[in-house]
């Protein structure tokens, strides 16, 4: 009887088998909550930011532009949980950038109904995409809404 497998072609078939395997892992990986970031700028600049909080229908004044380093935490606390819920109804979900560093851009918000109130636009960003971000009043008993 004849061999119609010869060890170079199954050697060849075994590394195919691994490849299109490991191919698998990492499309599943991104598809259960791993870190995607999609290759177009969204936020680099001032500008951009404005733009897109613009829009999502909020009017802000790029010169009130205050940004600073976040961590977000390996693991959420109630507080946070919370937060992230907030963040999982607009699209975003914080969870799958646990115990990385983003920045805060943080604007003031004219055109919210309310002038007497002093309100804020959050936006988390992380290489260059919105990952997260909220509006919210400064004042005692304010409150705190998404983006959309």
């Amino acid at each position: 009887m004849k061999r119609f497998v010869t060890p170079k072609i199954r050697t060849f078939l075994i590394v195919l088998c691994v490849l299109a395997f490991i191919a698998v892992l990492l499309l599943v990986g991104n598809a259960a909550g791993g870190v995607k970031i999609l290759a177009k700028d969204v936020a680099s600049t001032t500008e951009k930011r404005v733009a897109f909080l613009a829009e999502c229908g909020w009017q802000v004044d790029p010169a009130s532009e205050q940004s600073q380093q976040i961590l977000i935490p390996e693991r959420f606390t109630p507080v946070y949980e919370s937060y992230n819920d907030l963040q999982r109804q607009q699209g975003y979900d914080l969870s799958k950038f646990c115990g990385r560093t983003c920045m805060m851009y943080t604007y003031t918000v004219t055109n919210y109904q309310d002038q007497e109130q002093t309100v804020l636009a959050d936006l988390y960003v992380y290489k260059n995409q919105i990952i997260g971000g909220d509006i919210h009043s400064t004042d005692l008993g304010g409150f705190m809404i998404g983006l959309k």
